[in-house]
This record gives C-alpha cells, structure tokens and sequence, in this order.
C-alpha cells in the first residue's frame, strides 16, 4: 500500500476515492494541506472549464482546462503531492519555452504559463492567483 510521504498513513481511501481523503492523514498532515489546496485549485479549473463562453472553434481552451485539471488531481492523490505538483509545474515551464508565439499556440502558451505559476504556488502551500477568465 502507498503511504502519505508526510505522516506515513496508508492512503487506502484516496487511491479508492479518486481524492485526498482526511482518513488516510493524520491531524495537521501538510501533504494532506496540499492535496486539498490542489483539490480546490481543480473545482476552480473545472468551473473555468464549464464556464467558458467562447467561440466553437475555441473549444480546445475547455479541453485543455479539463485535461489538466486531472492531471493536477493525480498529482493531489500521490504520497507526496507537493513534489509530484512541483514535477508538474516542471513540464508546463517546458511546454512554455517550447512553444510558438503565435495564434492558437500563443493562447496555449499563456495558459501553461498561468498553470506553471499555480503549481509553483501550491508547491509552496500558497492559493494560486484565481484563474483569468476568458473573454
């Protein structure tokens, strides 16, 4: 069975649930802490997600959200989710300096930055700035 990298509880239930479970932690856990901060920031990319009110052939904006948004909720349910949200926030700096500047993949670019920013933010037990809604 994994264990929490912090307190060394068996997270039986957050592998069973599909998210941080307090069960498995015990009081006080920080990668607990994180994990639900992680989880939060998720709700908010998924409300984003929902709430976009762009043109059709934008339809990729709510499907990269999304995508991400379990890729980030993986990462909440790791035994240690500040490190696996940190490797994260690694492979969308990547994403940025290997992207174009230009249309779509400028968009792409600014939204793996915002992305990058938050899982370096999260990382460090910090609320992430709110998402930027588009227009």
């Amino acid at each position: 069975m994994i264990r929490c990298a912090r307190c060394e509880g068996p997270l039986y239930h957050t592998k069973a649930k599909g998210q941080p479970r307090q069960e498995d932690h015990k009081q006080g856990c920080e990668a607990f802490i994180t994990a639900i901060q992680v989880t939060r920031y998720v709700d908010e990319l998924k409300r984003s997600a929902s709430e976009s009110a762009v043109a059709w052939g934008r339809s990729w904006r709510r499907r990269y959200l999304r995508e991400n948004a379990k890729k980030l909720s993986v990462a909440a349910c790791e035994s240690d989710p500040a490190a696996a949200i940190s490797a994260l926030g690694h492979s969308y700096q990547a994403q940025c300096s290997t992207s174009s500047k230009r249309g779509k993949a400028a968009e792409q670019t600014e939204m793996a930055k915002m992305l990058m920013q938050a899982c370096r933010q999260l990382a460090l037990g910090q609320n992430p700035a709110p998402i930027a809604r588009p227009m």
